[in-house]
Parts: structure tokens; sequence; C-alpha cells
């Protein structure tokens, strides 16, 4: 590493990896700093006792790290690639009327960043789904669109990032890829390469134009070198060494510019800690930690007993979607599929009516096969028995987001991230959404459940997609960062990612983070 470069980056998902990449094609020296490892295709979790070891911490390095708040969970990744190692594949523009929602900048519209769209579709290969040669649409998909027909909803296939044909060499970075097996296990990592994570595209291709990645390089302070003289920040990190678990080595390094993109709760707590901890960036806005929004995001409901075959663990993990809006909120629905690990694991814990009765049918037909009774074989008559009744073929796991308040406040307390949110005004969004989801389940001749986290008492919601904390506004007093990402008085420093954005948006956000952080990149290159 060396001791100054022209561009520090903190963290290598959407944002990070999008300006350490175009900053390095315009000559910049980039280093990128990521809490995280590198993946190879063959580490990802896959069995169930793997996936138990794969949750992040400073000791595992592993590739989930899931939240728990009081009320509100978070899910998100850690690794070179950030979200998009972990992320369901969406790439979808959010609707023009999102922009026009009080808090935006004046300048950011929906034209202004159809162009930057634009360029990060182009590097995410993002398109509707093809099947595969040999395959069909998955189930999920056929059943999503089915009853979003009936509901005349006018149901469509979503924008994802991933390839579905023959082996090649990635158009953008030359990484070798195969095409989608339909294995399901996106949200554990593709160990095909069919999915088009950053690791494939932004981060090779600014790696092939000199930036510089550093792994395991969780950052804690950014101070400012000389404010009046804008010298740059000196970003102090722990580097973290996998051979002894949990121990580090400090360091710093210093940066013309700072680009922050750890993500929504990332980077708004480095942020905190650099404002109320250690004091070196004492001006942050009073807006930091504000306007924390999950995106509406509804997981873990489903419906269950569907007229159909849905098989949700197979096919890419979101393939179809529709817009479901009142005159008060818009509301997105789509199919969500869960990785094999966890879908067996719902197989056996969830009850199952008859499930007692099918392993008895099995084992008569069993015993009576080896005392020469039967002539049946246990292997097509009770296997197809035991396992095809299973309570999972016919669920239909879904994904609802909506205009949530953002009414949420990120804090520290004993020193970590704390989220303080409540459904209260966002209730009547919510209410709206699964009323859609029963009419939806109707439709499919199913069983509408819930989300487990979502029954009182408990009450709260899992979000994979946090937003806001880091605000952009038009001054100081609404917002943390202007609408070019740069923070209000602290020049050369600036925060592209999630946190942001000011709203929620209703649909999946990685588009959106793109494209806002291909304008940020754009305008410091343009701005020398």
């Amino acid at each position: 590493m060396k001791e100054i470069y022209d561009v520090v980056v903190i963290g290598s998902g959407f944002g990070g990896a999008i300006n350490a990449c175009r900053l390095a094609e315009a000559g910049r020296s980039v280093c990128v700093l990521e809490r995280g490892k590198r993946w190879g295709r063959k580490d990802f979790p896959r069995t169930i006792g793997q996936v138990g070891k794969s949750f992040w911490n400073h000791k595992d390095f592993g590739l989930l790290d899931y939240r728990i708040f009081k009320k509100v969970d978070v899910i998100q990744a850690s690794g070179v690639g950030g979200g998009s190692l972990v992320y369901f594949n969406v790439h979808e523009r959010a609707h023009k009327e999102i922009f026009e929602l009080p808090g935006w900048p004046a300048g950011v519209k929906r034209e202004t960043l159809d162009p930057f769209y634009d360029k990060a579709k182009f590097m995410l290969d993002a398109q509707q789904l093809i099947p595969p040669d040999t395959y069909d649409f998955p189930g999920r998909t056929k059943a999503l669109m089915d009853g979003g027909n009936k509901l005349g909803r006018g149901p469509r296939l979503m924008n994802i990032a991933v390839y579905t044909g023959p082996d090649r060499l990635n158009p953008h970075s030359g990484v070798p890829q195969e095409g989608c097996v339909y294995c399901g296990n996106c949200m554990l990592g593709c160990h095909v390469h069919a999915k088009n994570t950053l690791d494939l595209n932004y981060i090779p291709v600014a790696e092939q134009h000199g930036a510089e990645v550093f792994p395991l390089h969780s950052v804690v302070k950014i101070e400012p070198l000389d404010a009046a003289k804008k010298d740059g920040y000196r970003v102090y990190f722990q580097h973290y060494h996998p051979e002894n678990k949990g121990q580090y080595t400090e360091g710093s390094v210093v940066g013309r510019k700072v680009i922050v993109s750890a993500g929504s709760l990332g980077s708004t707590e480095l942020m905190l800690r650099c404002r109320d901890t250690h004091k070196t960036l004492p001006g942050l806005s009073p807006m930091l930690g504000k306007r924390w929004s999950g995106n509406g995001d509804f997981l873990l409901a489903g419906t269950f007993n569907v007229n159909q075959e849905v098989d949700p663990g197979s096919g890419p993990s979101i393939t179809a979607g529709f817009d479901c809006s009142t005159d008060s909120n818009k509301i997105f629905i789509q199919d969500v599929g869960y990785p094999d690990p966890l879908m067996w694991y719902l197989e056996g814990t969830l009850p199952m009516p008859g499930r007692w009765e099918q392993i008895k049918h099995f084992l008569k037909i069993y015993v009576f096969r080896i005392l020469g009774l039967s002539k049946a074989s246990a292997f097509t008559v009770g296997m197809e028995k035991l396992f095809g009744g299973g309570i999972t073929t016919r669920m239909l796991p879904y994904l609802g987001m909506g205009t949530d308040a953002g009414d949420g406040e990120m804090s520290l307390s004993d020193n970590n991230i704390d989220i303080a949110w409540s459904h209260t005004r966002s209730k009547k969004m919510f209410n709206e959404m699964e009323e859609e989801l029963g009419k939806l389940s109707d439709k499919l001749e199913g069983d509408y459940k819930t989300s487990l986290l979502w029954k009182w008492p408990i009450k709260k919601l899992l979000t994979a997609h946090p937003l806001g904390g880091c605000i952009m506004g038009d001054t100081a007093e609404t917002g943390v960062v202007n609408e070019f990402g740069e923070v209000w008085n602290y020049p050369n420093l600036y925060v592209a990612d999630g946190a942001i954005i000011p709203t929620a948006l209703s649909i999946n956000p990685s588009a959106t983070i793109c494209a806002l952080s291909e304008r940020i990149a754009d305008h410091i290159v343009r701005s020398g």
C-alpha cells in the first residue's frame, strides 16, 4: 500500500466499485479498503453447516451480516463486491414519481439519472430472464405471472443481472463465466459466476487500470489533514489477519479525495464515530443518522398450497413482479426464491399436515417390499409420496416493497450502530401491501401467511435494502451530502451508496445506487 492516493474508497459494493472503476479509468490512483475477504467460486457456503458459519464477525469474516435491532432486522453482505455477492440480482429503475417526493435535491430527477442508469445496466448486463437451453421459466415465475394477470396487474419479468448463455469470458473484464444452472443459491454467492456480481465487472476493470483493492481492512476513522488547504484526509484502518482469529494491525493511508461506500449502516456508523466519538469531523450535518428507511421491505411472507408446483428454490432468486400502488403509496411485489439449505431447513421444521401419514405410507411400502409382500418399488412410489408432498413445493414466497415513512434514526449505542424505527407511520402502506398479497393468494387458490416477524407481539420487519442516514440535501440543514455525494463542510469527502438516498424507492435499490454512483464519479472526474 502506498502512503497517499488520489482517491481512497471505503467499501467495494455498488457505490465503491463504480467509483473505483471510473476514477481508475480516468487515470487517478485508487485504493479500495474492504472489511470483508475475497470470495472465490469454491468458497461460498452451500451446506447447512457452512451457512451456519457464514455470518460476519471479525474472526470468521463471513459472507452474510445479519443485524438485529428492536423493531427491524437488517441483512447485508461482507466481501469484495459488497452486496452484489448476495443480492437477488434485480436491476430496476425507480419510478420517476419517487424523485418528486420531499427530500430529494432539486437537481436529482429520473431524467437526470437515466444516462447513468444506462451505463450501469450495460456494465451489469441486466436483462429480463431468458431461460438457459433445456430449461423453462421457474415455477415461481409462472405462478406470480399467473396470479398477477388474474388480478389485472400486468406482471412482467424483472431486469436481472444474471447470465444464462453458454460459457464465456465476461465482456467487460474477461473473467470466465458459466450460464445460470437454476441452483437458486444467489443469496449465498454464485459458484458458476452466472451472476454478474461486481467482482466480475467494475472491480476487475478498476484493477486493470491500476486500482489496488485491500480486503480485510476495516476503516475506523477519517481525519482531515488540513481543512483550509483541502489537502485530503487520513483514513485509519484495522487490517485483520485470518490466520490469527480476531487479530489485526493498525495502519492508515492518505487520500486526496475519500469516498465512503460502506452501505447505509456502515457509512453512517463511520461518520457518526468521526463526529461524536473521535471528534475528527465535528462539522457534519445535524441530519446525520436521520431519514433511515427499510425501503418498505416485507420479507418472509408467502402463499402456501398454491394451485401449481412452485419449487421456490429453483432459478434466479427473483424473476417477476408487478406494481400494485394505491392512491397513497407506491407498492411493488415480486416472487422470491431462497437457497437450498434454507429450503431444506424449512421443509424439515415447518409443521405439515399429514407428514406422519406420509412417513407411515413410505415405511409400509418399504417393509412390504423387503418381506416380498409387494412388488412396488419404494423408490418410485414411496419416495415420491415422502418428498413430493413437502410443504415448500407449493409455497410462493414474496418480497414486497413500498414507500414507507423513512422516519428511522440511527445513532451510536455503546459505540455500536443502533436504529430507532417504528412501523406506526408506515402501517397503512404495509396494510395495503398485505391486502394485495391476500388477493394474490386467493387467485392462486392458496393460503396467505404473513411474516413470522410481523406477528403480534413482535411486530418487526426484515429488510435487505437499508437506505438513508447520510442523505442528500440542497443544504447542510437538509442533508449530509449534496446532490453529488460531497459532504457538506468537508470538500473532497464523499458518500456514495444507499446511505445518501433520502426516501424509500419501492423497488430494489441497486440500480438507483449504481446510477447515483456513476453520476458522482462523473462529477469527480469532471471537476478535477
